[in-house]
């Protein structure tokens, strides 16, 4: 079946590969394949057979399988087929490769000539002395104008090869022209002393020059082996050639890894091997002369890349549960109030809350009896729904994060019974466990007080939290940390919705903050079910109307050859703002940083962090986040505040991290399992298997409780939301109890 591929446990290939040459040739192990029940690979001569004269490769069956004589045409693809359908969805498109090649890159590989040679005037060396900066220069400039640019043979000469269209070559070497240009005026500059400055700076004395010339030799490296990315000549022949069936006929290798299998760069460039597919067999063919051993390597993490998109396009996680409430919380019904507009496309949403009769005196024992039942339950899910999502992300690569956030909790899909106003809580907690419901988490705990009010409670909250590491200061004394973070559109491409995040740390003197930090992060929208998101558990509590949700999800970062020069002159324009004497921003909110007009800011937001550890256990670091919300449009307009919590353990971003670090084909080393993620409190010595989770969970509870009664000192109206009205209503203005069957 279409959902089933790649899920087979691992089946061996029916024939065994062997690769022989003529006398003293090596002789070839058996690689094993991935193999969809549905979707077998004909072997036969036909799918063998090489554009190049390589050693002559003997495929023999095994002993057990019969032969089938005579050779067999390869099969046809067909395309992914959903029962019941004549015109199927298409799946959604995963992609191992974060760099697209062009179509100028494109006809480099394929070893066409070079469009034009631009000759530079000098060492193209002395323009740019850092060679790293001058690759990712190359590189931007060859997204920007779809072109490809490469030295001729190394950087001490004055040549440049520029492959791509007449149009895209014009527009590369004009960007040439420029970037020349600028380095001269940067070299004009200097001054002779400042030259001999950074030559002594630069040397191998320092750490950042010795830094700066393990770059330099990575980079020149990197250019030698460019000639791997290239298909081979036509006629050569190689000592050692190896092949991989790649197992199913529904997922396109091409749309995988990359038209050229571009996302195999790193194994190309690393083994120096030639890497081709050859699609009209599907095969993956490597080509080596130095050792059969790089040729295996290169086959087993090819075929562990497989595992990498099984990880990827598995379906995300997501749990609903309803915390039972206590007994003098307890409400029998539950009804719906509007919600904000959730993203940008504007959904409508509604929040469930607790309502209807108090337990009658007769029940509290019965209750309690099932409020505990329903919570080992929910404990159960939670912690089950983790253990399976941790056994696939190791091979997930890229920024990972796993935190327990805090916000209000609100329905975006629902099946709600027509002309009602309200439910059973029994029928509810049924409901939002269906297939249908889809919910998200509101990062706003709808505080309606002022915020000198809540930090006076947090910071004399010192039974709860305490400063991280051996300090005993006061959690008065603990300055926060600012982040001004920009939403905007990509300046390449008007669809899409980019996100800037600039750090400020405080200078040498510990006076005025300076930006330090840039992140770019592609945005996404927040009422959609993301790939990048594998868990999202949803803890909801209707008696106090603050949930809670533990979530795993990946950064999208924008890569750094895609930072264009306008992107990096936004963000180096950010500059801090000194606020007024007498005047605390944490306090007050006031705006610290300001921007430059180069970009439509559609949104601005300034966080500021409170970070703490928890008293009880120091491992667990809270976050306590305040957010002013500024309109991007009419940015005069007053600002909205929004409160946020979230909850994480040290570990969680020691062990994800590694995966950030992740080569192709390669799996994160840390243990996949919840255990080591919810280690036991030290006070913990029930020796159950999973104490670490329920130590866990009542550190939840404890800051549940918390947070309860920070909202129910609320003495003025709550802030808005994104979508709302100062008083909290939606702005489509709809009727509180309006019954609708599906919204």
């Amino acid at each position: 079946m279409a959902d089933d591929y790649f899920r087979v446990r691992e089946k061996r290939n029916a024939l065994e590969w062997q690769v022989k040459e003529e006398p003293g040739v090596h002789q070839g192990n058996t690689i094993d394949s991935y193999f969809n029940q549905d979707s077998h690979h004909g072997l036969d001569e036909d799918r063998l057979s090489e554009p190049h004269s390589e050693a002559p490769v003997v495929v023999e069956p095994r002993a057990t399988e019969p032969q089938k004589p005579g050779p067999q045409a390869p099969k046809t693809r067909k395309p992914a087929q959903t029962v019941g359908s004549k015109n199927p969805p298409r799946r959604q498109k995963i992609t191992l490769s974060a760099k697209q090649d062009n179509a100028a890159k494109i006809a480099f590989r394929n070893n066409k000539p070079p469009a034009q040679i631009v000759q530079m005037g000098r060492p193209i060396q002395d323009i740019e002395p850092n060679v790293g900066s001058m690759s990712r220069t190359f590189e931007q400039i060859g997204v920007r104008t779809g072109s490809f640019i490469l030295p001729q043979r190394s950087l001490e000469e004055s040549q440049l090869l520029v492959w791509g269209n007449p149009k895209q070559v014009s527009l590369a070497v004009n960007e040439l022209k420029a970037w020349r240009y600028q380095a001269n005026m940067r070299a004009a500059s200097s001054t002779k002393g400042q030259r001999l400055g950074k030559d002594a700076f630069a040397g191998n004395k320092s750490f950042i020059g010795s830094q700066y010339a393990a770059d330099e030799r990575i980079a020149k490296l990197d250019a030698q082996r460019q000639e791997y990315q290239k298909v081979p000549e036509p006629g050569t022949q190689f000592r050692y050639n190896g092949y991989f069936l790649w197992p199913n006929d529904e997922i396109r290798a091409t749309d995988l890894f990359g038209p050229s299998c571009e996302a195999l760069d790193p194994l190309r460039m690393e083994y120096r091997v030639y890497i081709i597919f050859d699609e009209a067999r599907s095969v993956f063919k490597v080509f080596s002369n130095s050792s059969v051993e790089k040729i295996y390597a290169v086959i087993q993490r090819i075929e562990n890349t497989i595992k990498e998109f099984v990880a990827r396009d598995d379906r995300p996680m997501i749990l609903y549960l309803v915390e039972p409430p206590t007994t003098d919380k307890y409400r029998d019904s539950v009804r719906m109030v509007p919600g904000p507009l959730i993203g940008p496309s504007r959904t409508p949403s509604r929040i469930p809350q607790s309502c209807g009769n108090k337990l009658e005196p007769i029940d509290v024992v019965d209750w309690e009896l099932e409020a505990n039942k329903s919570a080992s339950r929910n404990q159960i899910r939670m912690s089950t729904a983790i253990s399976k999502v941790l056994e696939r992300i190791p091979y997930i690569r890229g920024h990972l994060r796993m935190r327990a956030q805090f916000g209000t909790f609100a329905l975006i899909k629902f099946q709600w019974p027509p002309g009602v106003s309200s439910v059973p809580l029994t029928q509810f907690e049924t409901d939002v466990q269906s297939a249908g419901t889809r919910g998200t988490l509101i990062r706003d705990l709808q505080l309606g007080r002022s915020a000198r009010d809540v930090l006076h409670d947090i910071h004399h909250a010192d039974n709860l939290f305490q400063a991280i590491g051996i300090s005993d200061e006061s959690l008065a004394t603990i300055p926060p940390q600012y982040t001004a973070i920009f939403y905007l559109r990509h300046p390449d491409k008007a669809e899409e919705m980019i996100q800037l995040e600039v750090d400020f740390k405080t200078d040498a003197a510990g006076g005025e903050f300076e930006p330090s930090k840039a992140l770019w992060r592609k945005a996404s929208k927040p009422d959609a079910v993301s790939q990048a998101a594998p868990l999202e558990a949803s803890n909801v509590r209707l008696h106090s109307g603050i949930s809670w949700q533990l979530k795993i999800s990946a950064d999208n970062l924008v890569d750094p050859s895609r930072i264009t020069s306008r992107m990096e002159t936004f963000a180096s324009g950010i500059e801090y703002k000194k606020p007024p004497p007498k005047t605390d921003p944490a306090v007050s909110g006031y705006k610290i940083f300001t921007s430059p007009g180069n970009f439509a800011v559609l949104g601005t937001e300034q966080r500021t962090t409170f970070r703490y550890c928890l008293k009880a256990q120091a491992k667990l670091i809270v976050e306590i986040q305040r957010y002013d919300v500024y309109d991007g449009e009419n940015p005069r307009l007053p600002s909205t505040t929004q409160w946020a919590l979230s909850l994480y353990d040290r570990e969680w971003d020691l062990k994800l991290s590694e995966n950030a670090k992740l080569g192709v084909g390669h799996a994160a080393s840390w243990d996949p399992h919840a255990k080591p993620f919810f280690t036991p409190d030290k006070a913990s010595v029930s020796g159950e298997a999973d104490a670490g989770f329920k130590d866990f969970l009542s550190h939840t509870r404890a800051i549940g409780k918390f947070l309860d009664g920070l909202k129910a000192d609320s003495r003025e109206p709550a802030t808005a939301t994104p979508g709302s009205t100062k008083d909290g209503q939606p702005a489509d203005e709809r009727k509180q109890d309006e019954p609708q069957l599906l919204f």
